[in-house]
């Protein structure tokens, strides 16, 4: 009898592989909404001549040439293209578009949250590379031109006339900062005092000093305090020894190296205490104390880490710390320039400048003249003459 079963038939099916890959449903979904396909990524099992052609194609496209410019003060809707032409037709047929080999403008990056603009805004600026020197030339000689109402700025691409100077760097910036620490770039100032804000009202200057003094050197601390109750009003100021600690107090953190303990420091520490307990000092103790000599000798220099130590926190609240002016700066300011506490010193520059400024034309203020008062009191009913008053009242019933 046969089997009810239905026998399953497997047919082959033969696959071209000469003709194309038939698209994905992602694909045909795609293609549906009209977008284009994803460039695909090259297989494991593609030649290896592909992969040498398109790196020698991208060195080819990193080398630049060495004939370029700078092109400034452009107008924000100008493209790529706009720029090629307006090179091509300004030159007088120095410059063709196949000497230009590239144009890179930069464009400005869409805001979050701000309003998305339809057409896309370069930055003002951009920089073409010509094929020949000559063309390099022409392109500089069209600077400032009028081009949509803007005369623009064109100059060699390595030119850096213009560009502010560098701040000096303190050259002991890669050398050791505070308390031996490598410490960053710091810029010169001679200011060594430094404006603290924002402290608490419990603060004193123990409390600053010793929170201040992994910076460098104090040479006073001052915090303004109430009169009746003697408690910080919640500033102060401390001056440093050096201006490169002002400068990491300002930073809020100072760089501070410190030793690594090891497990053989401890048993170092355990071996002398056993030995200064032995009572006698024999032979053998005398050896053991030369062997533990020996071996610290022959002992590893002591390892050094770097961590920072902050600044810009005290009892619980974020401190507010400034440069604030040198002495000399301020007593120039409150003395002017060469004063004095003297006060005869001070009036005699004050003279001085009186004599040598020019004459200021007073205000006319008319005199007060003295008033007659009448002695007699017929003569001034006569008269009308003012009467002195005595200082008595007179009341009328």
């Amino acid at each position: 009898s046969s089997s009810k079963k239905r026998k399953t038939a497997i047919t082959e099916i033969e696959v071209d592989l000469t003709q194309p890959e038939p698209p994905s449903k992602k694909a045909k979904r795609l293609l549906k909404k009209g977008k284009t396909l994803p460039a695909k990524a090259n297989s494991d099992d593609d030649d290896g001549d592909d992969k040498a052609g398109k790196s020698e194609d991208a060195k080819k496209k990193k080398e630049r040439s060495p004939y370029g410019v700078w092109i400034g003060n452009l107008r924000f809707t100008v493209t790529k293209k706009e720029l090629r032409e307006w090179f091509v037709e300004n030159s007088g047929g120095s410059i063709t578009d196949e000497m230009i080999t590239r144009v890179h403008m930069p464009m400005t990056k869409p805001v979050n949250g701000g309003p998305k603009k339809t057409t896309p805004e370069n930055r003002g600026f951009a920089y073409v590379d010509f094929a020949t020197l000559d063309a390099n030339v022409a392109a500089i000689a069209l600077s400032e031109t009028e081009w949509y109402r803007r005369k623009v700025l064109i100059k060699d691409s390595k030119s850096y006339e213009g560009r502010p100077d560098k701040v000096e760097v303190d050259a002991k910036a890669d050398e050791e900062g505070a308390d031996g620490a490598k410490g960053t770039e710091v810029k010169k100032n001679p200011s060594t005092k430094v404006f603290v804000g924002n402290l608490s009202f419990t603060t004193t200057e123990d409390d600053l000093h010793a929170h201040f003094e992994k910076c460098g050197k104090i040479r006073w601390i001052k915090v303004a305090t109430f009169e009746d109750t003697g408690k910080c009003k919640g500033y102060g100021w401390v001056n440093f020894e050096e201006a490169e600690a002002a400068e990491w107090a300002v930073k809020g953190f100072v760089k501070v190296r410190e030793t690594i303990d090891t497990l053989e420091d401890f048993m170092d520490v355990d071996e002398d205490a056993n030995e200064n307990s032995d009572a006698e000092d024999d032979d053998a103790t005398k050896a053991k104390k030369a062997k533990a000599a020996k071996k610290a000798a022959e002992k590893e220099p002591p390892r050094i880490k770097t961590r920072k130590w902050w600044v810009n926190q005290l009892l619980g609240r974020n401190l507010k710390i400034e440069l604030a002016e040198d002495d000399q700066t301020r007593y120039t300011k409150r003395f002017k320039k060469g004063g004095s506490h003297n006060k005869k010193d001070q009036e005699a520059a004050e003279q001085q400048a009186d004599r040598t400024a020019p004459p200021v034309r007073k205000p006319y203020v008319k005199e007060k003249k003295p008033i007659n008062f009448a002695t007699d009191i017929s003569v001034a009913r006569l008269t009308g003459a003012p009467v002195a008053h005595q200082g008595k009242k007179t009341t009328f019933e």
